[in-house]
């Protein structure tokens, strides 16, 4: 297959077409992106290297249009967060783009879905995932479909709800068939797979179960989870609870809706192994990685700098959320000034001028730290910012002028923090300034810590960015 090929990737705005998307332009491969929302993308570092083509996958015109040209595409899309009636939607959209796509002359479509048993008594959202393959198949296109277990890397809904459960609770509590076995498997494995099948020959009209090396329950998931962060966890079973009202503990704390929560929790029921060993024989050269290999992957990119900003497409000027084992404060403002105006005076902050309207909590904050141990507040000159230098108590870890500036927290607390300003211009003149603050929590006491300073934190930020936008209006007025 020739790389300059246009690759269709619907589901883009997913946790797994978003991974994909950008492996696919390194390989340089040109993309197009079928999206009912194109704002959902526009903050993806890839979004200008890609077409894109707006519309729903049960809109003919719009799959149509999609397709034009291409040759090759990804089936990555899922209805689990339309409400119960996903399974009949995701059945439609199946149908409806596999006859497309049969009409427009694709040769391969290849789909991503779980991996289950299709001859045991599989949970309604597995049997789904498996009904999408064969529906995707009616229309006569060849189909490579991958099934897959637990997927293990940053952002992915299984590993967050992992995470995030994992972190906060000493004891974790489920139903017995959380020791039903499943085979995770890294996400940088996963899209090894999807791309290898773009390049290799007789992959096509073939079903691959693909898993990583460890056959562990989801029990033992969290328990190795838990000794990798160094956190002491126990599993109890407790035979019960509803699927509901662990679908709506999951919403509680973790980024997972209930909505999503629920079907995924519910498809614990079956066994996720692979008992096929085809893909290792058609894909030799991939060698998936260890359970603790792939959570060791994903706890490495626990920093703003590798995670996707899809919060950002929120309209709300104020938005608290968790993503990718992040707690996050966002804020954002438009303001009729220049890029540089607003740069400097959020460089400025801890000089002269201090740290605006913050200055007071800033200061009892490395009071305490200091009486723990830390570096507390440290003064700083006036002078330019580089990565490395200070500024209070937080390091420089990212600049670009007039366009970024990320501080990492130094103080001592059961978690890691960031503060972080982006300048976007805008079309109609002025800027649009986000300001955010990232905490990463270890543990519980991670997560007390993060939401018994909230209400002093909230205010302070909204304060900060005030004050910032206040002092650009009148320095650009001067």
């Amino acid at each position: 297959m020739n790389s300059n090929d246009l690759i269709l990737v619907t589901g883009a705005s997913g946790y797994i077409g978003g991974c994909l998307v950008p492996r696919l332009l390194e390989k340089g491969y040109r993309v197009r992106c079928l999206t009912r929302n194109p704002t959902s993308l526009q903050n993806r570092s890839w979004f200008s290297q890609v077409e894109i083509v707006q519309g729903d996958i049960l809109a003919s015109a719009a799959v149509y249009e999609a397709l034009e040209n291409v040759r090759r595409c990804y089936y990555l899309v899922h209805s689990m967060s339309s409400g119960q009636r996903y399974i009949e939607q995701d059945r439609l959209a199946a149908t409806n783009f596999g006859a497309i796509a049969g009409r427009a002359g694709v040769q391969q479509i290849i789909y991503l879905g779980g991996l289950a048993d299709p001859t045991s008594e599989l949970s309604s959202h597995m049997r789904s995932r498996v009904q999408t393959g064969e529906l995707l198949r009616h229309g006569g296109v060849a189909v490579t479909e991958f099934r897959a277990s637990m997927i293990i890397g940053a952002g992915s809904i299984s590993f967050e709800m992992i995470r995030f459960l994992t972190e906060q609770f000493p004891v974790l509590v489920g139903p017995s068939w959380c020791y039903n076995n499943s085979q995770p498997i890294a996400i940088e494995n996963v899209l090894d797979y999807l791309l290898a099948a773009l390049e290799t020959a007789g992959c096509e009209n073939q079903v691959f179960e693909i898993g990583g090396k460890d056959l562990i329950s989801y029990a033992q998931a969290m328990l190795i989870y838990g000794s990798l962060r160094g956190l002491k966890r126990k599993f109890m079973i407790a035979p019960w609870i509803p699927v509901g009202w662990l679908a709506f503990g999951v919403e509680l704390f973790t980024p997972v809706p209930a909505n999503i929560a629920r079907p995924l929790i519910d498809g614990m029921h079956s066994q996720s192994i692979v008992k096929n060993s085809a893909a290792s024989i058609i894909f030799p050269d991939i060698q998936p990685d260890n359970y603790r290999s792939a959570v060791t992957q994903a706890l490495n990119k626990l920093s703003p700098t590798y995670i996707e900003p899809v919060w950002e497409n929120c309209k709300d000027s104020v938005k608290i959320t968790k993503h990718a084992g992040f707690l996050i404060d966002s804020r954002r403002v438009n303001t009729p000034v220049q890029p540089w105006v607003v740069f400097s005076i959020i460089v400025g902050l801890g000089c002269k001028r201090g740290w605006l309207s913050i200055g007071l909590i800033w200061r009892i904050r490395g009071l305490l730290d200091r009486l723990v141990g830390g570096t507390g507040m440290r003064s700083r000159q006036d002078g330019e910012l580089i990565v490395g230098s200070y500024t209070g108590f937080y390091s420089v870890e990212t600049i670009e002028p007039d366009r970024l500036l990320r501080l990492r927290a130094e103080v001592k607390a059961p978690g890691a923090g960031w503060l972080e300003w982006l300048i976007k211009p805008l079309p109609e003149g002025g800027v649009q300034l986000l300001q955010t603050a990232y905490f990463a929590p270890k543990g519980f006491a991670g997560f007390f810590y993060w939401y018994f300073l909230l209400p002093i934190r909230r205010l302070a930020f909204a304060g900060l960015i005030k004050h910032i936008v206040r002092q650009g209006i009148a320095k650009q007025c001067d």
